[in-house]
């Protein structure tokens, strides 16, 4: 073997190396750069009403690799009702409960995105018990994202 050869590999395992570095720091830069988080609420068939279970549909960013790596929250006026890491997901549908009239803002965040809907609730009917708000995977433990979130 020849110390031409043998400097003409390593040469060439150099580059192999530095091309598939190159490769993961682009799919880094294109997946942060293409990355969009959005929350949508589906009224319920009387509106939003105190007590009546509200359909968001929550979209967020694959992270690198599906990795579970970022929590994804979701707040109503700044109070978290549900929370997990994301994975393998680009998005889930959940379920909101108003538990008081007025204007509600529920806003999803993922890392340093956010997105948010305002929507006003209405008070529920005289006699209607008072739900009371979740809170799935507020105290931290989280849950590892599957593609299907619910409560």
């Amino acid at each position: 073997m020849s110390t031409g050869s043998a400097i003409a590999r390593g040469i060439g395992r150099g580059a192999v190396v530095l091309m598939a570095t190159g490769a993961l720091a682009g799919l880094a830069t294109s997946s942060a750069s293409a990355s969009e988080v959005a929350v949508t609420l589906t009224a319920p068939a009387g509106g939003y009403v105190v007590g009546a279970k509200v359909m968001i549909d929550a979209k967020v960013s694959p992270t690198l690799f599906g990795l579970p790596w970022e929590r994804v929250t979701l707040r109503d006026n700044g109070t978290c009702f549900f929370s997990g890491f994301q994975g393998f997901m680009v998005g889930f549908y959940t379920t909101w409960t108003p538990t008081t009239e007025g204007s509600h803002v529920i806003t999803l965040t993922q890392g340093l995105q956010s997105a948010s809907q305002t929507v006003t609730v209405a008070a529920a009917p005289p006699g209607t018990p008072t739900p009371t708000p979740g809170t799935y995977g507020c105290d931290g433990a989280g849950s590892i994202g599957t593609g299907s979130f619910g409560s």
